[in-house]
């Protein structure tokens, strides 16, 4: 049996506090390349089978960076968009749709010529995601980011495994972005899919919230119980990143092999 590849070192996050970002409201006029996108809704094809039988695609305008709000790396260039809503799994339980967004990697780059640094985090996330796919390392031993970019910082991520679909491949896991110190709840997970085509021209970002049963629901701390859980969070999240390792696809809501389904039917095919 093959051995996995060894641990790679990625580069640093756009989000690293080291990387300035320019003052003020001021944003540049957007150039053709990012406001113009090469594909139609028909050159792109997936099949969501039993997840859900409506899906709603639109091709959406570009957006442009404003370097006075967060998120970092908040533009986006004009690209296609495909939303669906998963059944409820309960009585009064609602999972927030699945998007499916395609980018052009040109007109990513495209967003921010004119940003200095923020043209090399792009740089950097795209080719870190290269480097990732080619060498498929089986740990990675940092952050990965992500586009569009998530709010809050990756605290844990799970379910690592690599998906190929018609025009390229890409890695998806099951992460948990936060911004504080607190137990990680059952409709706290999001499935995360990044990919490329082999030809280097489109970037593919796919998120599905999820559930589980087997993370609480709530998780109230006393001011003593959450002195203590800080005390121990790294142990803890060692632990429910194992926890969740361990479950089978049917460990969570929407079922990760259907998910994965999606991503390997999709065909990209220009005309």
């Amino acid at each position: 049996m093959a051995q996995p590849a060894p641990a790679i070192d990625l580069p640093e996050s756009p989000e690293s506090s080291s990387i300035g970002r320019p003052p003020g409201p001021y944003v540049l006029q957007l150039s053709d390349v990012a406001t113009e996108f090469p594909l139609s809704l028909e050159e792109v094809r997936f099949e969501p089978g039993p997840l859900t039988d409506s899906v709603q695609g639109q091709r959406r305008a570009a957006r442009p960076y404003r370097p006075d709000q967060p998120p970092y790396l908040n533009g986006e260039p004009s690209h296609l968009v495909y939303q669906f809503q998963v059944p409820s799994p309960a009585a009064g339980i609602t999972v927030p749709p699945g998007t499916l967004k395609i980018y052009s990697v040109s007109g990513l780059r495209a967003m921010y010529v004119g940003y200095r640094q923020e043209l090399q985090a792009m740089n950097r996330v795209i080719n870190g995601l290269r480097t990732i796919l080619t060498q498929r390392p089986f740990y990675i031993n940092r952050p990965i980011a992500v586009l569009p970019p998530v709010s809050g910082d990756e605290v844990l991520r799970s379910q690592m495994e690599y998906l190929r679909f018609g025009e390229g491949s890409g890695l998806r896991f099951v992460g948990v972005y936060k911004y504080d110190v607190s137990p990680i709840l059952s409709n706290e997970l999001v499935y995360i899919f990044q990919g490329l085509t082999t030809d280097g021209r489109y970037y593919v970002s796919f998120s599905q919230p999820l559930l589980t049963s087997v993370l609480p629901a709530t998780a109230p701390l006393t001011a003593d119980q959450y002195d203590a859980f800080v005390a121990e969070y790294e142990t803890y999240l060692r632990r429910v990143a194992q926890q969740l390792n361990l479950q089978d696809s049917n460990g969570f809501f929407p079922n990760l092999t259907l998910l994965d389904n999606l991503v390997r039917s999709l065909r990209i095919q220009p005309r």
